[in-house]
C-alpha cells in the first residue's frame, strides 16, 4: 500500500492519467492478457471499487492507451510536415521526433502499442489501423516530395516509408534507458546517416581490385543524373531571380 498516499495526494484531474500510466507499465511488464484490474489497483494502492470510479474495464484502459499513443504520434508530426522546409530536412526532423519524443519518451506505452493491438475491440482495432495508415502516408508524401525535387533517389515511397518507420519502431524491443549506452540523439544521428549514406563504403579498400557491381554502377549513374538535374534546376532558379530583378 506504499503507493496509496501518492495516488490520493494527486489532484483529481491527474488521477486518471496515473491509472493509465500504471496500467501501461503493467501491460508492458506482464502482457495485457496476464494483467488484471486487481493488479492495477494493487499497484496504485487503491481498492478495485475505487478504480471503477475512473475506468469501467481493462479493455477501456487499453483503448485509452492507444488513443494517447496516437495523440503523441501526431502532436508534432503534423507541425513538422507543414513546415516550409526542404523534404530532406522534414524527414530528418520526423525521424528525430519519432525516435526521441514518440518511442523512447514513453517506452511502456509504445511497447503496449506495438504488441497488444490484437486485444482491442474490433471497432477500436479498425480505427487504429486507419490511424497508422495516416501516419505512414505523411512520411510517404515527404519522400514523394523529395523524389520530385531530385533530393531523393527514385525509390518506391511506400517501401521506403515502411523501412524507415520499421527501423525506428523496433527501438522499443532493445532500448533500455538503464543499460543502453546510446543517447536518443546518438541513435537518431546514426539512423539518419545510415538512411542517407547507406552502409557500403564509397571508397574501395586499400589494395582491393574488386570492380563495382553492375547495380552499383547503374546506381552511381542515376545519382550523377540527379546531381546534374539539380544543378540545372539551381541555374534555372538563379536565372528566374535575375529576370525578376530586371523586370
Amino acid at each position: 500500500m506504499e503507493n496509496q498516499p501518492e495516488f490520493k495526494g494527486l489532484d483529481k484531474s491527474l488521477r486518471k492519467q496515473k491509472i493509465i500510466d500504471t496500467a501501461a507499465a503493467l501491460f508492458h511488464q506482464q502482457g495485457f492478457a496476464s494483467t488484471t484490474l486487481d493488479d492495477v489497483s494493487k499497484e496504485l494502492g487503491i481498492s478495485k471499487a475505487a478504480l471503477y470510479h475512473y475506468v469501467g474495464s481493462k479493455d477501456e484502459l487499453l483503448s485509452i492507451i492507444y488513443t494517447q499513443a496516437f495523440d503523441n504520434i501526431f502532436k508534432d508530426t503534423y507541425e513538422i510536415s507543414g513546415m516550409d522546409l526542404q523534404p530532406d530536412e522534414k524527414l530528418r526532423r520526423i525521424i528525430r521526433n519519432h525516435i526521441h519524443n514518440i518511442i523512447i519518451k514513453d517506452l511502456s506505452m509504445f511497447s503496449v502499442y506495438f504488441s497488444e493491438e490484437s486485444q482491442l475491440p474490433e471497432k477500436d482495432f479498425k480505427k487504429i489501423r486507419e490511424e497508422k495508415k495516416k501516419y505512414t502516408r505523411i512520411v510517404e508524401k515527404i519522400i514523394e516530395e523529395g523524389i520530385s525535387d531530385g533530393l531523393f533517389k527514385g525509390v518506391d515511397p511506400v517501401l521506403e516509408a515502411y523501412a524507415i518507420l520499421g527501423m525506428c519502431n523496433w527501438i522499443y524491443k532493445w532500448y533500455n534507458p538503464a543499460t543502453t549506452n546510446y543517447t536518443p540523439e546518438q541513435i537518431a544521428d546514426h539512423f539518419i546517416a545510415l538512411l542517407e549514406d547507406g552502409y557500403l563504403s564509397r571508397q574501395p579498400r586499400e589494395g582491393s581490385t574488386a570492380k563495382p557491381s553492375a547495380s552499383a554502377r547503374k546506381s552511381a549513374k542515376a545519382d550523377q543524373k540527379v546531381l546534374a538535374l539539380n544543378r540545372v534546376k539551381d541555374q534555372c532558379r538563379r536565372l528566374i531571380d535575375l529576370i525578376d530583378e530586371v523586370v
